[in-house]
């Protein structure tokens, strides 16, 4: 629909009214916008948007892609791989003479020419399907450069994000953005038919805040998400020797998001009405059982090539990678199904794999922490075998190169392979084989890598240190090359688990997608996890540590993960309204070293005022009157001789509207050593630590030493140190010291020094 044609039937009210013409002349305002600027033309599609879903995502995606010309780089170099693979598949299959390959000494003389009338039917039939997919592809693209055209001009006139800063603006601005102009600019009046008001209702933009857009964009793969954490599906191979072994590849995936999330999602993004009907339950899953089926069937049909094009895509990838440098071969990355377990609700990709690089270094670390003597004995002697045999080798090559480098050991094996088939063992073996410095400590290890994972099951509370949580571990953090290989198996298994194990959970699946999805006024049907109402169906009870009750438990996530992505989400997007510090600071950064501060003479009026304004002491008041403040948000607190204090909450985010802000809750900062799981709501049922009523009134007593009214600001973003009832040192029943009880000792000190310096 054009933007002439569409101007004429709707009205359209511009952002500034002030600016407009005169109320005498309204046909002027109308041309005026007709031949507008490219503002104009970028807000009215903004204001007569109607899928807000796939606005969003096209949004997001143009984001993650780095702005136009980045995106369209990608999209023609990628056709242009594409390409060179079909063509260099071809010349070596079809038009090199490999029998006349060793009496010849140049390229022409092996060609075959005309090799493409000689061509096998298969083969012409691969080249066929190839060009048409080429040929599509590149329509594709091209029709998308008009979709990106104004997706653009809504960053560049309406975000005001110039192209130049795609790359380096955070998603958190670009949200900021779009609520400053969703305040800014009124509705689009326009007459629609009562259906079209209907599905309207759930594309208001009025809510659209970091919230809202997080469940929009992640309104499918949230339900996903859910259901690996709940186990719901069933992806373990029905073979008796691998019987409760999970295999979850690419391809799996591809085919789950086909067979589940396709049916259970209509065009406009939102959830199938059916499946809310519990009278539809037998004939949905008798459907999505058929869909399982046709899917089995689909990858038998198409594994021959896909398993043709996972091995050469990967070999022509990391070939040169693992020449020069072999011991990139026993590199490790996380599973597919781990990083599934791994990420949270309303978390974007780009946040999430930020999050789960960031972890790399500690889990290889925390993975060569175990003792390995044996494969380190075994690896060490054939380090050394295969070193001598390169070393010999080498020697006799430097002696005389020209004629040693073509001397064969073997028949057809010159010196040169056998360097390179050494050489690159002794490679290997070099890098299993521990380094001397490192320190054994592997719960502190684990711990590091939780910090970033946030993936933490109940059973290993007191067990990091154990063999069987490693070997858990090791599952989820594998070597590449070993994933790779799961990955070629995963193309054989992948039928396997779509013919016999899925569709036995077709039942379970469709009463998920009933009893966990909940109508939000503005936004649809979203998963409730996604929601973060932990009051829901007794959520809270199972998530902040209730009983031991089967509906609660079916109604909750399992390890926390409700929790632990409300969190995340507010980790990521609350923004300190007093020191504009984002709350999205790598963990690691967030336990910084103070220096001891500057101590003034003890006459002097600012000693107090100074240690309070220090770090000194602060430790105990973090642990207690912070913790309590903050959860006294929007609460009026009375002090000793003044005027009660209205204390805002520091973790308010400009990026959530006030239905989304997090509610007054007792949180703990965390650093390396005080992880996420520490908090109340990681916890398991058993492990909650409930404050008493007597520690609650003793709190609100003033102490000697209050800070009075500087403890407005003593709220920060990164603490030096998190002090809680299970990390702090200091006994609870006892009155902690105060500032004068300070100042008394550092006198007694000083006192003590001069004396023995013979001064008094």
């Amino acid at each position: 629909m054009h933007w002439d044609g569409l101007t004429t039937q709707r009205q359209v009210h511009q952002d500034v009214v002030a600016r407009s013409r005169p109320a005498t002349r309204p046909e002027s305002l109308v041309t005026g916008l007709v031949a507008g600027s490219q503002r104009e033309k970028s807000l009215w599609r903004w204001a007569s948007t109607s899928n807000l879903d796939n606005f969003m995502r096209g949004v997001y995606q143009y984001y993650e892609g780095g702005g136009l010309w980045c995106i369209l780089c990608a999209n023609a170099l990628w056709l242009l791989e594409t390409l060179f693979v079909a063509v260099l598949l071809t010349l070596l299959g079809q038009c090199i003479d490999y029998a006349a390959l060793p009496r010849s000494k140049s390229l022409d003389q092996i060609i075959v020419r005309q090799c493409t009338r000689k061509m096998s039917g298969l083969w012409n039939t691969g080249i066929w399907l190839y060009s048409f997919f080429f040929l599509w592809k590149s329509a594709q693209y091209f029709l998308e450069i008009r979709r990106l055209l104004h997706i653009r001009d809504f960053y560049l006139h309406l975000l005001e994000i110039p192209e130049q800063d795609m790359q380096t603006v955070s998603w958190q601005d670009v949200v900021a953005r779009i609520m400053s102009l969703r305040d800014q600019n009124p509705k689009t009046a326009t007459n629609m038919p009562q259906n079209v008001r209907r599905f309207l209702g759930s594309q208001s933009k009025d809510r659209l805040d970091a919230h809202d857009i997080a469940n929009r964009l992640m309104r499918r793969d949230n339900y996903l998400i859910a259901m690996i954490n709940k186990d719901i599906l069933d992806l373990s191979l029905p073979l008796p020797f691998l019987r409760g072994r999970q295999l979850y590849s690419k391809t799996m995936e591809w085919y789950l998001h086909y067979s589940i999330l396709d049916m259970a999602f209509n065009d406009f993004g939102q959830v199938r009405q059916d499946f809310l009907r519990a009278d539809r339950r037998g004939q949905l899953s008798q459907k999505l059982k058929q869909r399982f089926y046709f899917a089995g069937l689909l990858n038998l049909i198409f594994a021959p090539v896909v398993f043709a094009y996972v091995v050469i895509v990967y070999f022509f990838m990391y070939y040169n990678e693992y020449q020069k440098d072999p011991k990139l071969a026993a590199a490790r990355k996380y599973t597919a199904l781990a990083e599934w377990k791994f990420r949270e609700f309303n978390e974007l990709p780009h946040i999430f794999y930020e999050r789960l690089h960031m972890s790399f270094p500690f889990a290889t670390r925390y993975i060569d922490q175990f003792p390995k003597r044996m494969t380190e004995e075994v690896a060490r002697s054939i380090a050394f075998i295969s070193g001598a045999i390169t070393a010999v080798l080498a020697v006799c090559t430097i002696l005389d190169s020209e004629l040693f480098l073509g001397f064969e050991i073997t028949k057809d094996r010159t010196v040169l392979f056998y360097l390179g088939l050494f050489g690159g063992i002794w490679a290997m073996t070099r890098g299993i084989v521990s380094e001397e410095s490192t320190v054994f400590n592997p719960e502190y290890a684990l711990r590091s890598v939780i910090e970033y994972t946030h993936y933490m099951p109940d059973h290993w509370l007191g067990r990091l240190h154990s063999f069987d949580v490693k070997q858990e571990f090791s599952e989820l953090y594998k070597m590449k090359v070993v994933i790779f290989l799961e990955e070629i198996m995963g193309i054989i298994t992948t039928p396997l688990l779509l013919l016999f194990s899925l569709p036995n959970c077709s039942e379970q699946i469709i009463d998920f997608f009933r009893e966990f999805t909940v109508h939000i006024d503005g936004l649809g049907y979203v998963c409730s996890f996604a929601v973060f109402d932990f009051k829901k169906d007794g959520g809270a009870g199972v998530q902040l540590g209730g009983g031991h009750d089967v509906r609660e438990e079916y109604y909750s996530t399992k390890h926390g993960k409700m929790a632990a992505s409300y969190y995340g989400f507010i980790d990521n997007y609350v923004i300190n309204p007093r020191t504009g510090i984002p709350g999205h600071m790598p963990p690691g950064m967030r336990q910084q070293f103070y220096p001891p501060p500057t101590f003034p003479s003890l006459n002097s009026p600012t000693l107090a005022t100074d240690m309070q304004g220090s770090h000194v002491g602060r430790p105990v008041e973090s642990g207690r009157t912070r913790s309590r403040m903050v959860g006294l948000s929007g609460k009026r607190v009375a002090r000793r001789g003044g005027h009660a204090i209205a204390l805002p909450s520091p973790m308010a985010s400009v990026l959530l509207d006030p239905d989304h802000q997090p509610p007054a809750v007792n949180l703990v900062a965390r650093s390396m050593h005080n992880p996420r799981h520490n908090r109340a709501s990681y916890r398991g049922k058993d492990q909650v630590i409930e404050e008493t009523a007597e520690d609650r009134d003793a709190e609100d007593e003033p102490r000697q030493g209050d800070y009075g009214l500087m403890e407005e600001s003593t709220w920060e973003t990164s603490p030096g140190q998190d002090l809680s009832r299970e990390t702090s040192t200091v006994n609870v029943d006892e009155t902690e010291a105060g500032v004068l009880e300070m100042i008394y000792q550092l006198q007694q000190t000083h006192q003590n020094y001069y004396r023995r310096r013979g001064v008094i």
